[in-house]
């Protein structure tokens, strides 16, 4: 681009940003999302259909809400896709609303209810920390089915499966999935009818223009396949939007974008139906939703939208393309941070593709984290997927990974403390005779106490599809309707769950505390050491500091200690395993999202020398307390650690200074970078911090608006969060 097209892109970037956020504010502050008139609807439809099963409760639930829910059209974006679906303002889905979740809500959610009240105890007592018994939240459809064949290839599916199918059951499974899909054509028609009377009143010939082309692509997608790239663009957002309202249910990606587009956008570009700027300020709009539906420039609001970019397609062929680099500019051009950017990268990447992502860094805005596919993809297939499916992850929400268009994992919504496990054998241990018997112990603990949690979900989930289906979800899934089967009863090809495990630098350093001061150096008994632990080291602050300063610490690139936490974790890989109500597994993971902090605060004192009510560890990083030499003190004590034993994203964070050099600072974090794939780690996101500038943001937040922080699986304005976690933070700079 000439420095007079990148000015008048500039120029058309600040103006059209300002008309959306004004736009979008008129509308969302006296937004009316029609709870209480559809609640209504809804239940006159429930008390109608007191003996159909719930696959046709589900279905008539999609043909009120497609034909009754009020649609509307922004004059300053080219997308469709806003319905008062009973949806607040700041909600991402269905989940948070009554009218999404209407079919377990009330009485017909006991099933939730009972779960609620079976972990009440665990969750009082800091072992736990659980929202639902299984996901309504960080699912991802099948956004290539969509593209590819839309929904009328859909139903021709489900028709001709119908045709040869003699189960009854299955039989109106497929019924439902025509209807289901039929209806959602009918709500994409009503955008298309919206946008005709528009462009009839619209009296300058652009605005009339821009109603026309989103009249002709809601009359194209997602009924058929998308055909141009802004088509594309429209399908995801819509079927991500409307059947996320419909559905009550927390899809929280836009998928793997760029792999998806790219082909799109390239037979554009050729064909000169679309040029590059018009395509980079397609993204750019994409983007601008988000982050202004959302208010992300007055307060932090989690909006679980995530975009996966690189990685690569089913073949295995590298995705880094023209698309790739247009989407990470405009996030730096535009300074978005609700849409979170989740980048797969590999050994087999380019060098430019890292380097990208170290400009981003340096351009103070870490709104984006990195996945390791030579370690993730070798961790899904050795959970038991193909190669194939598991090269076609993305970041489900904050850095948790799912398979796009085969995958149903419930998980995000289940934490356990390893730490409060770990004071609780401590407590019952007695007189163990030796660190091995009491490791042993430990280990059986935390596989006894998962085992517990996994039959209290699945007592639950049993209940799930008697409840909730989920139709129009698992029509657009690979492997629902060969089966016949809803998501929700395991008709995906892979239906896994995750409890995730919370506090691992925590739990490593104090079972070696543990190992170091009772069996080793026989400072004091196990009781006695657990009661110095309990009184949160009261009268003990030389044997703390002793811990704190002489014992070795996870992270900080000590031979003996690095091996102990392979060991450990190698061990806490074995203890999931056991089968979820879906016929699918449970899978071994660590990721804390901001339940490291909770669970932390309502916990006491751990061996580590963690003083009580205070954070636990985040991810695979050391506990904030703990002084490292160098940030690739991190990186090195990765490497004993297979962490292709844990399906999912394993993060780590590296806190960094800021580095004022831009040169400098693009080498030394491609470096480490590179560092971090050598090493084989999981998943990796950057904070560069200035902890004095943090200091003075809390003083004077009003002359620190940009100062922008990763937080864990999230990042936000530093000045929106609270004040706990803003201390938190600090305290991650000042180590």
């Amino acid at each position: 681009m000439s420095n007079k097209d990148i000015a008048d892109l500039n120029s058309w970037l600040n103006t059209h940003k300002n008309n959306v956020e004004a736009e979008f504010e008129e509308y969302y502050s006296s937004f009316d999302p029609c709870t209480q008139q559809l609640l209504l609807k809804l239940e006159n439809m429930l008390s109608e259909g007191s003996n159909v099963s719930s696959y046709e409760l589900k279905t008539r639930m999609y043909e009120l809400l497609s034909e009754n829910c009020p649609v509307h059209l922004f004059d300053h974006t080219d997308f469709f896709f806003e319905i008062s679906s009973g949806r607040p303002r700041n909600s991402w889905g269905g989940l948070q609303s009554p009218v999404g979740s209407f079919l377990h809500s009330g009485e017909r959610g006991w099933w939730i209810k009972e779960y609620l009240q079976r972990i009440k105890k665990d969750c009082e007592n800091s072992f736990f920390s659980s929202y639902n018994p299984v996901s309504f939240d960080h699912h991802c459809p099948g956004y290539d089915k969509i593209l590819t064949v839309g929904l009328n290839g859909i139903i021709n599916q489900a028709e001709a499966m119908l045709k040869d199918c003699k189960c009854e059951k299955k039989q109106e499974f497929y019924r439902c999935a025509i209807r289901a899909n039929n209806a959602l054509k009918v709500l994409a028609k009503r955008f298309a009818e919206e946008a005709e009377k528009l462009e009839e009143k619209a009296e300058d010939p652009k605005l009339a223009a821009h109603f026309n082309r989103i009249a002709q692509a809601a009359k194209r997608v997602p009924a058929n396949p998308a055909s141009s790239f802004y088509e594309g663009l429209c399908a995801i957002l819509f079927y991500r939007e409307c059947v996320s309202s419909l559905e009550g249910i927390g899809f929280s990606t836009f998928g793997q974008v760029d792999r998806m587009l790219y082909p799109l956008y390239k037979k554009d570009i050729e064909k000169g139906i679309i040029t590059k700027e018009e395509a980079f300020r397609l993204i750019c709009d994409l983007l601008l939703y988000t982050e202004v539906r959302f208010d992300a420039k007055n307060r932090y609001w989690e909006t679980s939208t995530t975009i996966e970019l690189g990685g690569c397609d089913r073949e295995g062929n590298v995705i880094y393309n023209e698309l790739t680099e247009m989407i990470l500019d405009a996030v730096v051009t535009l300074r978005t941070i609700d849409t979170k950017i989740n980048c797969r990268i590999s050994k087999n990447h380019p060098k430019a593709f890292l380097e990208k992502l170290a400009k981003l860094q340096m351009a103070k805005l870490p709104s984006f984290m990195m996945h390791n596919d030579d370690v993730l993809i070798p961790a899904k297939v050795r959970c038991g997927q193909k190669v194939e499916d598991a090269r076609m992850y993305v970041g489900g929400g904050c850095h948790e990974i799912v398979l796009q268009g085969t995958e149903v994992c419930t998980r995000a919504d289940s934490w356990v403390s390893l730490p409060r496990i770990l004071l609780h054998t401590m407590e019952h241990g007695g007189s163990i005779a030796s660190f091995e018997s009491f490791y042993a112990q430990f280990t059986a603990d935390v596989k006894a106490y998962h085992e517990k949690i996994a039959e209290w979900k699945n007592i639950s989930e049993a209940h799930w599809c008697e409840y909730d289906p989920l139709v129009l979800y698992s029509s657009s899934m690979d492997d629902c309707l060969e089966k016949g089967m809803d998501v929700t009863e395991g008709g995906a090809r892979y239906n896994n769950t995750s409890i995730s495990m919370l506090g691992t630098a925590t739990l490593i350093d104090s079972l070696y505390a543990i190992k170091q001061i009772v069996y080793e150096e026989g400072k004091c008994s196990l009781s006695e050491f657990y009661s110095i632990v309990s009184c949160d080291f009261s009268g003990y602050d030389s044997l703390r500091k002793y811990i704190v300063e002489k014992i070795p610490k996870h992270g900080t690139n000590n031979e003996v200690l690095d091996m102990f936490s392979a060991k450990v974790l190698s061990d806490l890989s074995k203890v999931a395993g056991q089968k979820n109500a879906r016929g699918g597994l449970y899978l071994p993971v660590f990721y804390p999202h901001d339940l490291y902090r909770d669970m932390g605060i309502r916990l006491g004192a751990t061996p580590d020398g963690r003083k009580a009510n205070t954070p636990l560890s985040r991810g695979v990083s050391p506990s904030e307390f703990v002084k490292t030499e160098s940030p690739l003190d991190l990186i090195h004590s990765l490497r004993p650690i297979d962490f292709t034993q844990f399906a999912d994203s394993f993060i780590t964070e590296m806190t960094l200074p800021e580095i004022e050099d831009e040169e400098q600072g693009v080498r030394v974090l491609t470096s480490v970078i590179e560092g971090f794939l050598d090493a084989e780690g999981s998943s990796l996101q950057f904070n560069m911090i200035d902890r004095n500038m943090l200091l003075e943001a809390q003083k004077c937040p009003e002359q620190h608006k940009n100062l922008i922080v990763r937080v864990c699986g999230y990042s936000a304005a530093f000045v929106h969060l609270n004040k706990q976690t803003q201390d938190e933070i600090v305290l991650r700079a000042a180590r």
